[in-house]
């Protein structure tokens, strides 16, 4: 029988405004959940690695949940975004294939506004089957730790190890990526600012987002939607 978890990854250095409140709505997903840290938290199966915040400790913390799970379908999960319950729903086909939710919006943390870019596949919207994510995992530890990083992140994705065989699917309402002041990567605000404007495809702005509770006034962040019935 298949089995669904998560393998959550954090620095530990994130508000705790929204460290709380995206914790919050990953337990609506009411599946398994193997948290990798740098500091114990209590959050599902805790685990903790002590190392400075980095891509190959991202890389690391990932493999160490994903070896630690015991589902057979894995959803990645980042600490500072916001999953509505029906992103857990999605059941993947191919135990060879990278899947990506593409239903994300980006905000801007704590002002607004919501960010919609066409197609973006994001290591925070993954899911696969966990063996094809430790294959590659595995991998792609080794080669930064031989090579260096090479600025490729997103299994299947302009890699040069592992699987590459990668599709797109939208949950029925999306996830919000919080951009705040310590995110490992730099947020983009206009289309301006990617150097490949084929990345900017679709860019929308707006102030509400469907399936969410509207933020206050830019102030009461009631960073919450409903849970499954």
């Amino acid at each position: 029988m298949e089995t669904k978890g998560i393998v959550y990854y954090t620095d530990n250095k994130l508000d705790y405004k929204i460290f709380s409140a995206c914790q919050k709505q990953i337990l609506n997903s009411r599946i398994d959940i193997v948290s990798v840290s740098l500091k114990p938290i209590d959050f599902g199966t805790n685990f903790v690695i002590n190392a400075e915040r980095g891509y190959l400790t991202m890389f690391r913390q990932i493999l160490l949940g994903l070896e630690n799970s015991k589902s057979s379908i894995i959803f990645l999960a980042e600490h500072d975004v916001l999953y509505h319950y029906s992103h857990f729903l999605f059941n993947p086909h191919m135990n060879n294939t990278f899947y990506y939710n593409t239903n994300v919006w980006k905000f801007r943390y704590p002002d607004g506004p919501y960010i919609w870019t066409d197609d973006l596949q994001q290591v925070s919207g993954c899911c696969a089957y966990r063996q094809l994510l430790i294959d590659f995992y595995s991998k792609k530890v080794s080669q930064c730790e031989e090579e260096g990083l090479d600025r490729h992140f997103e299994p299947g994705l302009k890699q040069r190890v592992g699987s590459n065989k990668v599709e797109n699917w939208k949950s029925e309402f999306p996830n919000i990526d919080i951009r705040h002041d310590k995110n490992l990567t730099k947020s983009k605000w206009s289309p301006e600012d990617f150097r490949n404007k084929k990345y900017a495809k679709g860019w929308t702005e707006s102030t509400i987002v469907p399936g969410w509770k509207s933020i206050n006034n830019g102030v009461d962040y009631n960073f919450i939607c409903p849970g499954p019935e």
